[in-house]
């Protein structure tokens, strides 16, 4: 069942269980009540009967013959209810006729009754009690035999007499608590609203929150909201490292796609104003190596930004050498003929990893280090197993003017003085750092005494 309004199912559900708390109790009540005058009632037919034959006993000692019918007050009964002092009436009791008495003989003579028992045996002539119709009414009857005068003492009460009497106890019991229920209704509203109070202010808050500033909220509040504003905080935290992301992505793009355009459109300018065919020729060189880079730019862009918002990883097994190969495929053939390869990769060794995202990895790397190196040097990839983990170090040789700044390396669109006029973005590290830190790797880098450069990628035990 889906719940609208928190107050009003709190409100609806404690109210409904005091309700059947309390009738609960009234049927109870009603049964208990009805039990113990049960008990009560049986008890004082046996007596009842028991005083019969005492009388008997000393009325036949004294005279041979008996009255056979006790005179029972006609009192009608006009269904209005009184106090016990008004149904006191000068010839008795309403109640008297609800309780009737037989005298009968062994042999099957009826000695003695109460007017409104009849003149036919109210019950069987076996000793206990029992239950019997009689006059329209269910009655409750004790029979008792007397030995010593031979004969037979009924005495019988209506059932509906004990009903009465229990409904008119349940609900003197129930009435004065029937009234405190609107102050108990009142006190649970009371409670719920104070209770559901920070519920509305967490709401209000929440509302106001200004959604250019995204700030935390830092409320006061009970225990079991706590879970949830810390929840509403890493939401708004996540939500506003988004926006960031986002801004600095398009701050980022226009400006790095700002001064490739320029060029673009300087390059096109000329073409237009171009007069021989060198320099169309030339014009046209340009704009394809503007376009190349633009669109490698854009590339990267959209790489680095879809890697900002990637957190799930389609990892398979693959052959890391296989990924070398392929890595290797994707570079420029100027540059991968402008070193010497020394690739140092068992065929067995399997990794854990994205194929697609690793690749990247691997092709920036070695693009890297082709495109940086010495000419002629050798560009080593050696992949090394040791006990806790294991290594894939890339080495090159760089130009004595060129060495790296180990500090910036992996810096958005940071790139090194003397690298201007080789094509590049600036982004391959940063790509590449984004990338390993999905996988659980680690990166680090290196400079010996000799110029040599080397990228240590430190692969756990679990991705091998």
């Amino acid at each position: 069942m889906k719940i609208k309004s928190l107050r009003r199912m709190l409100l609806l559900s404690i109210n409904g269980v005091i309700l059947l708390l309390m009738s609960v109790t009234g049927i109870s009540t009603f049964y208990s009540t009805h039990h113990e005058l049960d008990e009560l009632f049986d008890a004082q037919l046996a007596q009842y009967g028991r005083l019969v034959r005492h009388l008997l006993f000393e009325r036949t000692s004294e005279r041979t013959t008996l009255d056979t019918v006790i005179e029972v007050p006609r009192i009608i009964e006009d269904g209005v209810e009184r106090t016990s002092a008004q149904e006191r009436h000068p010839e008795g009791h309403k109640y008297e006729s609800k309780i009737a008495v037989q005298v009968w003989s062994q042999d099957g003579q009826l000695l003695l009754r109460s007017a409104n028992a009849g003149t036919h045996p109210l019950q069987p002539m076996e000793a206990g009690y029992h239950v019997v119709n009689f006059d329209g009414y269910e009655w409750i009857g004790f029979s008792l035999f007397a030995k010593d005068l031979k004969v037979w003492i009924f005495t019988a009460q209506r059932e509906d007499v004990r009903d009465e009497l229990s409904f008119h106890l349940t609900v003197d019991q129930l009435v004065p608590l029937s009234f405190a229920v609107i102050p108990i209704f009142v006190l649970v509203w009371l409670t719920v609203y104070w209770g559901t109070r920070p519920i509305s202010e967490l709401s209000a808050r929440l509302a106001g929150s200004d959604p250019a500033d995204l700030k935390p909220l830092l409320m006061e509040l009970p225990r079991e909201l706590q879970p949830f504003q810390n929840a509403v905080n890493t939401l708004l935290g996540e939500l506003k490292s988004y926006i960031t992301q986002e801004k600095r992505f398009i701050a980022d793009a226009s400006h790095e796609l700002r001064t490739p355009l320029s060029i673009l459109q300087l390059h096109t300018d000329n073409l237009a104003k171009a007069q021989s065919s060198d320099e169309i020729l030339l014009a046209n060189e340009a704009i394809q190596k503007s376009t190349k880079r633009l669109s490698h730019l854009v590339f990267q862009l959209m790489e680095m930004h879809k890697l900002e918002h990637f957190n799930h990883l389609e990892k398979r097994h693959i052959p890391l050498l296989g990924l070398i190969s392929d890595a290797m495929a994707q570079i420029e053939g100027k540059h991968l003929d402008n070193v010497c390869w020394d690739i140092n990769v068992g065929s067995e060794v399997m990794l854990f990893v994205e194929p697609a995202l690793f690749q990247c990895v691997l092709r920036n790397l070695l693009d890297n280090a082709a495109k940086y190196a010495r000419p002629n040097s050798v560009v080593r990839v050696v992949y090394s197993a040791m006990i806790t983990q294991n290594r894939l170090t890339i080495t090159n040789q760089f130009l004595d003017n060129s060495k790296p700044e180990i500090k910036r390396l992996g810096e958005r669109f940071f790139r090194h003085a003397a690298h201007q006029d080789i094509a590049g973005s600036g982004l391959g590290l940063s790509i590449v750092r984004k990338v390993v830190e999905l996988h659980r790797m680690h990166l680090a880098w290196h400079i010996s005494d000799d110029n040599c450069f080397s990228v240590v990628l430190e692969i756990p035990e679990n991705v091998v």
